[in-house]
């Protein structure tokens, strides 16, 4: 086997293989060991067909093109093994001749990374307070969640839920798409409707209607709609007070499972607020220096690289529709929306993770944030604690194949390397 590596653009590399006469024939006669146990030939049993039957029943070219794959997969693997190269892709192949027989691969190579002073990147972390307004916002919420509510024949005032119809309509008096609604429930004050028609509400009995105008918000969602009036016309269906709970001993222990005093709810209340503020904050600081990494890395990405990232990003959404009950190629159909456009509207997204990967695996090596194999093993085991013991076997097994250690893997790395780039 001869070969000849050419450097291309866009850190793609070309690999020119030339197979001996001699090595073909090898692949030729393994290809009729191989098709000989998978061919029915009166006579003779599978895996025990000699070379001139087969070639006899079966069209010489057609053998000829098993060789052919087999000695691609074999030279090519041993071409990219001898040279060290980091293939990060699957080879495009050409045939170039078929005697002698040549082709070239040409594959996507783990593109050099330069990353510009990034020890001097400073992000100003946010100082976390929990101020006595969150925890009543906190608590107002919890009392939300536990208000119920009940029938009453009073008129209609904020906080009451109510459900009413209506139906919307254009100033010749045609109705509008999409604003008819039948016993649509309505918590008055909510604003979950449109500005102004839940105040249009306040005042009313059960089984009362009304007609009014509202102009549809200048950045409403659907630009159909944006800056319309609309003439509404609506009728109280229902009316239901809100009872809102007291916070108590009883009331505290039904929200946490414990009797506790109100001092400590609030400390409670008062941690996960904190707790929740500084993932917030560091979240952001992450985000922050991730934008400025990025402003400082220079890489030529492999186009490769971005088509598979694409794919995988299309997947996610399809997968996501899925698991919504809609069928992903069907959704494509009614919007009229071409895969293609999907393609090339997620390629700048596409772009910027991976060179972020990029980047970020560029980072742990030159700051020697890859994790130990001890840690390695001590996250796994708090990720099998958060499972049934029933299903620790399954995880055991998903961690050996690799794809859940990578994970953990990666997710180690990048915890070490803001540990010691941000503190």
């Amino acid at each position: 086997m001869d070969y000849k590596i050419k450097k291309l653009p866009k850190s793609e590399v070309e690999i020119e293989i030339t197979v001996s006469e001699e090595d073909i024939e090898k692949y030729y006669k393994k290809a009729c060991e191989n098709l000989s146990k998978e061919v029915n030939i009166k006579g003779f049993r599978p895996g025990h067909i000699p070379q001139e039957i087969l070639e006899a029943n079966l069209d010489k070219k057609y053998i000829m093109a098993h060789a052919q794959e087999m000695a691609i997969q074999r030279s090519y693997a041993d071409a990219v093994i001898k040279e060290k190269i980091q293939v990060v892709s699957r080879p495009k192949i050409e045939i170039k001749s078929e005697t002698p027989f040549s082709y070239v691969a040409v594959v996507a190579v783990l593109p050099e990374v330069e990353i510009k002073d990034h020890k001097s990147i400073k992000v100003k972390r946010e100082k976390v307070e929990v101020t006595e307004k969150d925890i009543q916002e906190v608590m107002e919420d919890l009392t939300k969640y536990s208000t119920t509510y009940k029938d009453t024949e009073e008129k209609a005032k904020k906080g009451d839920r109510v459900e009413v119809d209506f139906e919307g309509f254009d100033e010749e008096g045609k109705a509008v798409e999409n604003t008819k609604s039948s016993n649509h429930p309505v918590i008055i004050g909510e604003n979950s409707l449109i500005p102004g028609f839940e105040d249009e509400l306040i005042g009313l009995a059960k089984g009362e209607k009304k007609e009014f105008d509202l102009i549809f918000p200048k950045d409403y969602p659907k630009k159909d709609f944006q800056g319309k009036k609309v003439k509404f016309k609506v009728e109280i269906k229902r009316i239901e007070n809100p009872i809102t709970p007291e916070i108590n001993e009883e009331f505290i222990e039904k929200m946490t499972g414990k009797k506790g005093s109100m001092e400590d709810f609030k400390k409670d209340i008062e941690r996960n607020v904190q707790d929740r503020k500084e993932k917030e904050a560091k979240q952001k600081t992450e985000g922050e220096y991730l934008e400025e990494l990025l402003k400082r890395t220079k890489v030529e990405i492999p186009a490769a690289l971005i088509e598979e990232e694409v794919e995988f990003m299309i997947q996610d959404i399809a997968d996501d529709m899925t698991s919504k009950g809609i069928e992903f190629e069907k959704y494509l159909e009614k919007t009229k929306i071409k895969i293609e456009d999907l393609k090339e509207k997620y390629t700048p997204e596409a772009e910027k993770r991976v060179k972020m990967r990029l980047a970020l695996q560029q980072l742990i090596k030159e700051e020697e944030a890859a994790p130990t194999e001890e840690e390695i093993q001590a996250e796994f085991e708090k990720v099998k604690s958060f499972y049934p013991e029933k299903e620790a076997a399954q995880i055991a097994e998903d961690f050996e194949k690799g794809e859940l250690k990578n994970q953990i893997i990666n997710r180690l790395a990048i915890r070490k390397l803001f540990d010691k780039v941000l503190g």
